[in-house]
C-alpha cells in the first residue's frame, strides 16, 4: 500500500459530519461556491487542514487536522455554518424558537465528531467519506463525484480507500452557536 499523508498520526485529527436541517435539500450543491468561500474564510482565520471532504446535497463529511496547540472545533464549525448561511434567506420551516433567537434554520444544530486514532481509523473514515456519494446513490464510483477531495488524493498518489465495512462509531458534539 502506498504511503498515506505524512501527518497520519496527528493527535488532532477529527472526522466530522454536518447536515442541513432539511435532509431533502440540495442547498449545499446549489450554493457550492458560497460553501467553498465560507470554508476558505474559516481556514484563513482559524488554520486547519482538510485531509478529506465530500459534499453531498444536504451533508458534508470531512477529516480535519487541527494545529497542535488548538482544539477549538466548535468555533470553526460555527464559523463555517455562519459564513455559509450569512447571505441566504431563512428557511421557511423555522420553529418559533428559532425565529425568536434569530436563527436561520438552515443547519441541524450541532455536528457529529469522531477523533481519529491511528492508521486503521483514518483509512476507515476516509473510506466513509469517499464512498458516501456511492452509498447515497449519487454516483457509481467515488471518482465520479465532483464534490470530493478524492481527485486531489488520487492525483497525489494516495490509494483509493476500500469500500465501507462495519458502521463507524460516532459521538455527537453540539456547537453552541445559533445559526
Amino acid at each position: 500500500m502506498q504511503d498515506l499523508p505524512p501527518s497520519l498520526f496527528d493527535p488532532k485529527r477529527f472526522f466530522f459530519t454536518l447536515r442541513l436541517a432539511d435532509p431533502g435539500s440540495d442547498l449545499l450543491l446549489r450554493r457550492i461556491g458560497k460553501l467553498r468561500s465560507a470554508m476558505r474564510s474559516t481556514l484563513r482565520h482559524h488554520g486547519f487542514r482538510i485531509d478529506a471532504i465530500a459534499v453531498l446535497p444536504a451533508t458534508i463529511h470531512m477529516i480535519w487536522s487541527l494545529p497542535p496547540d488548538d482544539a477549538d472545533i466548535a468555533n470553526r464549525i460555527g464559523m463555517l455554518k455562519a459564513r455559509f448561511s450569512r447571505h441566504l434567506p431563512p428557511a421557511p420551516y423555522r420553529s418559533p424558537s428559532q425565529i425568536k433567537k434569530g436563527e436561520k434554520g438552515i443547519w441541524q444544530r450541532g455536528y457529529w465528531c469522531q477523533p481519529l486514532r491511528g492508521n486503521a481509523d483514518y483509512v476507515r473514515h476516509r473510506g466513509l467519506i469517499y464512498h458516501s456519494p456511492v452509498e447515497a446513490g449519487l454516483c457509481d464510483t467515488p471518482q465520479d463525484w465532483q464534490y470530493s477531495s478524492i481527485h486531489r488524493d488520487l492525483a497525489r498518489g494516495y490509494p483509493l480507500p476500500p469500500p465501507l465495512g462495519p458502521a463507524v462509531p460516532q459521538c455527537q458534539k453540539t456547537a453552541r452557536v445559533a445559526l
